[in-house]
């Protein structure tokens, strides 16, 4: 069974297990790279920092959730479910943009470029609080992309834009989720405010 099958297979639960197996083996890879190859605070000041800082900004304890929330969900459907209306070779697209969130997620914490600094990410403290927020939004996202692989209408033959030739998988009128992965989302969506309000409290 190749990847796209074990992010694929009828179980949201396998996929979801498979799909954040593989978010974690890239987020400590990244970790690593951060931790021993670049500078502390190499991130900062970067437009995906920029991003972070805005929530950061908000003083009340309800704009903070509420912004942290709002920038997580908004990452979550636009940019994980939306890609998700695509395939490449039967592969749901929205899984590369959790995957590219663990590897994004392992640099700032290797490199300790956090907006917001409450604990050090090198301290046990530190990775207690990451499997409280970080790791637990990521597998919300996780939960929210394996359950809506269904809404596909696109499949491409290739990465390369000039070599892909389309194939249409269904209309607009014929997507459908399933129970099952309705039930996903909703657990995803719960991960998603449970981390905000998390990382809310660690604030104030």
């Amino acid at each position: 069974m190749n990847l796209t099958q074990r992010f694929t297979q009828s179980s949201i639960l396998k996929r979801v297990l498979w799909a954040y197996l593989f978010y974690v083996v890239l987020n400590l890879f990244s970790f690593a790279i951060g931790y021993f190859l670049l500078p502390e605070g190499a991130l900062l000041n970067t437009p995906y920092s920029a991003l972070a800082e805005v929530a950061a900004q908000q003083t009340g304890l309800w704009l903070q959730f509420l912004s942290t929330v709002g920038f997580n969900l908004g990452f979550a459907f636009l940019l994980g479910v939306g890609l998700n209306l695509q395939r490449v070779n039967s592969f749901p697209t929205g899984y590369v943009v959790l995957f590219a969130a663990g590897i994004m997620s392992g640099l700032f914490a290797g490199t300790n470029s956090f907006v917001v600094q409450a604990i050090s990410p090198y301290t046990l403290e530190g990775w207690l609080v990451a499997l409280r927020i970080q790791h637990l939004e990521l597998l919300g996202y996780t939960v929210i992309v394996a359950s809506t692989i269904g809404v596909g209408i696109r499949d491409y033959s290739s990465w390369l834009p000039w070599k892909a030739k389309e194939t249409k998988i269904q209309n607009w009128c014929e997507i459908r989720l399933s129970r099952q992965e309705v039930i996903g989302i909703v657990v995803g969506v719960f991960l998603i405010l449970l981390a905000g309000y998390n990382e809310t409290i660690l604030r104030f």
